[in-house]
């Protein structure tokens, strides 16, 4: 686009003989006419032209609502050397920047890479496109399939509460109330599958409530109970008073804490050993760290795998065992740091692993700064 004729023909003549569509457009309200009706791929604009100059034609591309017409290619040609003149025009949206005279031979060269610019980055919106399409529907799939889990959970948990109220025998007692727990706590992690809300977002911190830890692990142990008999994994859980309750957001902490141990009775040996210990180091000022430590005899991680066990859907070489998908360390790592917290974890192949959980503690009572000289210890035997 020139007010130049001559120059617009001449253009026009070689582009054209080289297999492109021309559109010419001689001052910049005709221009940008032509520009909303026919969407061209690139536009070789000169700065000075009457109605509308250079600057802003640019401007009003770059601002407008259409993307096809936004994403044109712009090819600024002028007899406007100054340094200043090109570091504007490329800040408001230029592509490229070429000074009368020029040689013709650069001009088509450059425009030639622009096109070519152009085309790689639609095939790449494109392809982000479709895989941002192939997300959305298997997102849709999985909810799906979490919904029409519901049902069946459903049933089950009311069909071991059924057994629950007429069984007298206290060890079957237990499991079915076992059973019945787990069926809804499934049941609500369905729901917020469903209708999430997401861990980067902030909306969770107002769902914080003071959460006692200790009680918090032992659910989890309870839900996890069967799990171990089955393996005949002996789980101890040392806990260390005063009770302290700190901020949590207890269905993601009981989620990432049913993870890590749900980790670590998977990868240990039948007939194994895990300990849980939870300890808390307060200072005089009431402020502190409240440690949660797993630690199992299993067959441990390497070296090299260390360093990527928190990475998504990283799976170390030595996880030969069950099908996991390398998301529920990633998933564990993520709860803790939005608590401001942080995931230590020593191992050594053959002979276990230790995780170490660390949460931040704001401030104690009085009572609770008092030195502790007992500890209770709890021990599930299969």
């Amino acid at each position: 686009m020139d007010d130049e004729r001559d120059l617009v023909e001449m253009l026009a003549y070689h582009f054209e003989r080289r297999g492109y569509q021309t559109l010419k457009a001689f001052d910049g309200q005709e221009a940008w006419e032509k520009i909303e009706s026919e969407v061209p791929d690139l536009l070789i604009l000169d700065l000075m032209m009457p109605h509308l100059d250079g600057w802003e034609l640019c401007r009003l591309i770059r601002r407008s609502h259409k993307e096809p017409i936004k994403q044109m290619a712009i090819l600024m040609l002028t007899a406007r050397a100054m340094t200043e003149d090109k570091i504007y025009g490329l800040e408001i949206g230029a592509d490229d920047y070429l000074t009368k005279p020029f040689s013709l031979n650069e001009l088509i060269l450059r425009t030639e890479k622009l096109m070519e610019k152009k085309g790689v980055m639609l095939h790449l919106q494109k392809e982000v496109e479709r895989l941002h399409s192939t997300l959305e529907a298997k997102e849709w799939s999985l909810k799906q399939i979490a919904h029409d889990l519901k049902s069946p959970l459903i049933s089950i948990g009311f069909s071991a509460k059924r057994l629950l109220r007429r069984e007298p025998n206290e060890d079957l007692s237990k499991t079915l109330k076992t059973i019945f727990e787990s069926s809804l706590h499934l049941t609500r992690w369905i729901d917020e599958a469903l209708f999430p809300h997401p861990l980067a977002e902030n909306i969770w911190q107002d769902q914080k409530r003071e959460v006692e830890v200790r009680s918090l692990i032992q659910q989890v142990l309870d839900l996890l109970k069967e799990i171990a008999s089955e393996k005949n994994i002996e789980i101890q859980f040392h806990a260390s008073p005063p009770y302290l309750k700190i901020p949590l957001q207890e269905p993601l902490m009981q989620r990432a804490l049913m993870n890590l141990l749900a980790n670590a009775l998977k990868y240990t040996p039948r007939g194994g050993k895990i300990e849980i210990t939870l300890k808390q180091y307060v200072s005089l000022r009431g402020t502190g760290v409240l440690e949660i430590s797993v630690k199992d005899n299993g067959i441990g991680i390497s070296g090299d795998d260390l360093e990527r066990i928190f990475d998504p859907s990283y799976r170390g070489k030595n996880a030969f065992e069950g099908e996991g998908k390398g998301i529920g360390l990633p998933f564990v790592k993520k709860v803790i740091d939005l608590h401001g917290g942080r995931i230590l974890v020593q191992s050594e192949l053959s002979k276990g692993s230790i995780f170490s959980i660390l949460l931040p503690i704001q401030s104690t009572s009085v009572e609770e700064r008092k030195e502790f000289s007992s500890e209770e210890t709890s021990i599930l035997k299969p």
